[in-house]
């Protein structure tokens, strides 16, 4: 499919079905079987562990069924504040620039070397990283994304996880994890593999919603990182993804806070799940001014960033 034909069509919303069997499962982070209902009226089975804190969806399918979830729908639909995204690939030039500013702020703690972006989507951030001089590598559980990141961009790309394919150890300097932890059904083992595929003094940077963040118990149940329980199966907090990190042989270097570049009608989109009255009174405003399109920086503090250096 062409990149015009991805942009323009108009999807429904991916779902895992209804009728595959769901386990439930230990805690990830400490392995307790022991366990709480986290914020049980948004009706995601999230559960709390009652030993370590960590936020985690129990019961829920295997990771075949949470895998099938990343096809073309999921880059393209009309229900993006439940799944996926509206329109990834209309949305570049935000993407672009969100991690632009990602890049500038690694490159204080790590020298461009060869990078490897695990959970690469079609590719954005690669194709920045590559532009400015860094070896790059991609790869992700989605088909369609890394067929597109390599016919678009011609970009080194692999489909599929850090559970089935083969990467050197020891070979990078920079592995990075944009909104990927949260989805995948083994984080730990996620992370130790990275890890190891990290030159000793490699640096890894994730980011994630922060399940413990202001914004988060704020909005309860009506909060924007709440999405569909198949998508998100963590939810992390700055404590639980550094202690994740530091039992894999790292050593924290920065927790902070990241906002991204959108466009002023999905910030609009997302107010309104919070304020209706403010986001339609700025919605007139927008549609005046014919500013939909308009490109704003907008940090809400409930998007965490990570940053580690293996020792």
């Amino acid at each position: 499919m062409l990149p015009e034909e991805v942009t323009n069509m108009k999807s429904n919303p991916p779902r895992v079905r209804e009728d595959v069997t769901r386990n439930h499962i230990p805690c990830n982070l400490c392995g307790s079987q022991e366990n709480h209902p986290y914020c049980p009226e948004n009706g995601l089975g999230l559960v709390e562990c009652d030993n370590c804190g960590l936020v985690f969806v129990s019961p829920r399918p295997d990771a075949h069924e949470l895998y099938a979830l990343y096809g073309e729908t999921y880059f393209h639909n009309d229900e993006s504040g439940v799944v996926g995204y509206t329109n990834y690939i209309k949305d570049e030039p935000n993407i672009r620039q969100t991690f632009n500013g990602r890049l500038n702020w690694l490159e204080r703690y790590i020298e461009r070397g060869k990078l490897l972006d695990v959970g690469c989507a079609v590719g954005f951030f690669i194709s920045e990283a590559q532009k400015r001089g860094w070896q790059v590598q991609g790869m992700d559980v989605s088909g369609f994304a890394v067929e597109y990141a390599s016919d678009k961009f011609g970009l080194d790309v692999r489909h599929g996880s850090l559970e089935t394919l083969d990467y050197p150890e020891g070979a990078y300097d920079l592995v990075t994890m944009w909104d990927v932890i949260e989805h995948v059904p083994d984080p730990r083992l996620y992370i130790q593999k990275a890890v190891s595929l990290l030159r000793t003094g490699g640096v890894i940077s994730l980011a994630t919603p922060d399940v413990d963040s202001l914004p988060a118990k704020l909005t309860g149940k009506r909060w924007v990182g709440f999405k569909l329980s198949e998508e998100h199966v963590y939810y992390f907090s700055a404590r639980t993804l550094s202690k994740m990190l530091e039992d894999s042989g790292c050593e924290i270097i920065n927790v902070r806070h990241v906002g991204k570049f959108v466009t002023m009608r999905l910030f609009l989109n997302r107010l309104g799940m919070y304020s209706p009255i403010i986001a339609g009174a700025l919605g007139l405003l927008e549609r005046a001014f014919k500013l939909s399109e308009k490109s704003l920086y907008i940090n809400p503090y409930d998007i965490v960033a990570v940053t580690a250096r293996k020792k």
